[in-house]
């Protein structure tokens, strides 16, 4: 048995010990996914939190989702393998300026991105996701002043593809931002049959190229059910491993020779799982009042997404 194969089966024997869920996003490292008792988009993990019966959420992501899963289950035990794993999105936006923000305007209905701090969460109407976000607006008041944040680019995806006029905060993923419109288009010569399918996180000048825009999930979906026989993938490179194993038969191209990568994601590792088990450490804790203010508008956003 080869190392990977062997620190992969301590994770499961640790997590069979102490009755642990082993969440994981498409993002990280393939050796993690891989160990995953469910492997997901934001939204999904989401849901897999609030409906686990495990004592124990290992979570293998950005800091904001295992406080997620934390804000939706107070009375149990979250760990991360590495709690530096932070999020450029999340750390473009902080509660005081927020706070401020809203107020500007009158009678302002806050809707953000769960690419967001605990704390923005606080003062939010309503939570989304790239999965749901279409839907989320659509259930906005009509009389409100519609705020949205901290994404530029999925709210002006957002305001163009609803016909909506959000006020948007400027604030970016420094992975599907960095993508270049004409790496985009070298790879469309290279490859003139192949789809485009990307992320709404993508600037603009990319997404008017793209023959699907969806979360990662409606990605992964897109490429299994396509005709299509051959993709441009404009998201983190992490999801190529699902959409190989979903269509083995199918061909996925990135625009990079070394695409950029969620170096945040990616700082989970083997090693650091294992350790996390075994010392039930290092937690995710919240104040309790921040929590519960936290917890109304994402389960206003689970609701809508049933």
């Amino acid at each position: 048995m080869d190392a990977k194969k062997e620190k992969q089966n301590r994770i499961r024997e640790l997590a069979t010990k102490h009755n642990a869920v082993i969440l994981a996003h498409y993002y990280v490292a393939d050796e993690i996914q891989e160990v995953a008792d469910f492997l997901g988009d934001s939204l999904y993990l989401a849901q897999q939190a609030q409906s686990t019966d495990a004592d124990v959420i290992l979570f293998c992501g950005v800091n904001f989702m295992a406080e997620t899963a934390k804000i939706l289950n107070p009375q149990k035990i979250v760990i991360v393998p590495d709690n530096t794993a932070t999020c450029s999105l999340a750390e473009c936006l902080d509660a005081t300026d927020c706070i401020q923000w809203k107020q500007r305007f009158d009678n302002p209905y806050l809707i953000s991105y769960i690419n967001c701090a605990t704390e923005v969460k606080t003062i939010s109407d309503v939570i989304c996701t790239s999965s749901n976000a279409l839907k989320i607006v659509e259930s906005a008041p009509k009389d409100a002043t519609l705020l949205f944040a901290p994404d530029v680019n999925l709210g002006n995806w957002l305001n163009k593809t609803l016909g909506v006029n959000m006020q948007i905060w400027n604030g970016h993923c420094v992975v599907h931002h960095n993508y270049k419109l004409g790496k985009l288009m070298e790879c469309m010569t290279l490859h003139p049959r192949a789809e485009v399918i990307a992320h709404p996180e993508c600037p603009e000048e990319i997404l008017q190229y793209a023959d699907f825009v969806g979360s990662t999930t409606g990605i992964i979906n897109y490429a299994k059910k396509g005709s299509c026989d051959a993709f441009i993938v404009l998201t983190e490179v992490g999801v190529l491993r699902t959409l190989q194993m979903n269509s083995p038969e199918k061909h996925f191209y990135t625009i990079h020779s070394n695409p950029p990568i969620c170096v945040n994601m990616k700082r989970h590792s083997l090693d650091k799982a294992i350790l996390a088990l075994d010392t039930l450490s290092p937690q995710i804790t919240m104040n309790e009042d921040i929590r519960l203010a936290a917890y109304k508008p994402l389960a206003k956003m689970l609701e809508l997404s049933k």
